[in-house]
């Protein structure tokens, strides 16, 4: 309630659902819902408002809403269980009135383990802006993070960056990272196909070298629009950098990762990223062991990430090129992200105030 009333205070947004749900800040239990709960609690209440205000195009999930669904049509699981399909809240509700559009298009998906059913998303590679009426579905982010004043931060960093304020890297002093890792190869001719499209069911996970040479078409298009870049091509995990305006890399994948170098990165008002992780954002709470996880970037100051709750295979994973392209070119955080992510009704989570836009000295550095 706090985060949500801090956010209507900020952006001077109006429209509001209050629901009533086990409080998944409390206990990791708690951020998984029943399917029959979140229909009840969460879906019904939700799209009850919606019917109402047909103009809205946008759902922001605070602190404390689950971020996971035990059953659902969609979301994956195990490749050797019959047990309920898992989706995250956040991309459920994206795709919430999928399933009564003819032309939506389901698949089934599997790979590294996982097997399970996903929409393809409608807006993927759009590059314009989103609206329900178009498109269909909803751009739904969440304000989340280790603690209440992290997520509240994620607002602040977003109007310290559009206001150009100091400290929001108006001067171009910071960099966007993309950190490939050669280990997983790839070829330059791989780099202008990318990223690939999916038109229909997933037999399995895609090579890891595509996602490298996305990184590396987005490394080649920032520089391009003069906005500065460390596209990092050695096998070290890289740390020690401050201020960054993006961040993009393999995260715990990497053959080389350390914790120590994942720790030490900050973040410039602005920054959006993601890491090619597939439990990256398994809980919000703060807990040991298992692969990295996003919050640790909410708490080191980045503005808007992508994170998945169960495994999402990497054709999940948020395209490098597409979502620099887009945001360096005027579309919102959330604009940005949907639109480099090839499902709906997954894992997805993102993080951030869906109405953020790129310091204002890099949408004109792209022009």
């Amino acid at each position: 309630m706090g985060i949500a009333k801090d956010y209507a205070a900020k952006r001077g947004v109006t429209k509001s659902v209050v629901i009533h749900c086990a409080d998944s800040a409390i206990s990791t239990a708690n951020e998984t819902i029943s399917l029959a709960n979140y229909g009840s609690q969460i879906a019904s209440p939700i799209g009850a408002y919606l019917k109402r205000h047909s103009e809205i195009n946008f759902i922001v999930l605070t602190k404390g809403v689950p971020i996971r669904i035990d059953g659902g049509i969609t979301g994956s699981r195990d490749e050797n269980s019959t047990g309920n399909l898992h989706p995250s809240v956040d991309s459920y509700l994206a795709a919430m009135d999928y399933p009564s559009m003819a032309d939506a298009v389901k698949i089934s998906i599997h790979g590294s383990g996982a097997r399970g059913f996903g929409w393809l998303n409608r807006y993927w590679k759009a590059d314009v802006p989103f609206s329900h009426a178009k498109f269909g579905g909803y751009l739904v982010t969440r304000l989340d993070g280790y603690t209440q004043a992290d997520a509240e931060a994620l607002v602040t960093r977003a109007i310290a960056a559009e206001s150009g304020k100091a400290g929001s890297g108006e001067t171009g002093s910071g960099e966007v990272l993309l950190d490939v890792q050669p280990i997983f190869r790839f070829k330059s001719t791989d780099v202008a196909s990318q990223p690939l499209d999916v038109t229909g069911p997933i037999p399995d996970e895609s090579d890891y070298g595509s996602w490298n040479a996305d990184m590396v078409k987005a490394g080649d298009l920032l520089i391009e629009r003069k906005v500065a870049t460390e596209l990092d091509r050695s096998e070290t995990f890289v740390g020690d950098r401050t201020d960054l305006l993006g961040y993009f890399s393999w995260g715990s994948n990497d053959p080389k990762f350390t914790e120590k170098a994942y720790e030490s990165l900050t973040f410039a008002p602005g920054a959006i990223g993601d890491t090619a992780v597939s439990t990256s954002a398994r809980t919000f709470l703060p807990t040991s062991g298992g692969q990295s996880l996003i919050t640790d970037l909410i708490a080191h100051g980045i503005t808007g990430v992508k994170g998945y709750t169960d495994e999402p295979l990497l054709q999940a994973i948020a395209s490098p090129s597409i979502t620099m392209e887009r945001y360096t070119s005027g579309l919102t955080l959330a604009e940005s992200f949907y639109a480099a992510s090839r499902f709906a009704g997954w894992e997805d989570v993102v993080i951030g105030d869906p109405l953020c836009k790129a310091p204002a000295w890099i949408r004109k550095a792209s022009k």
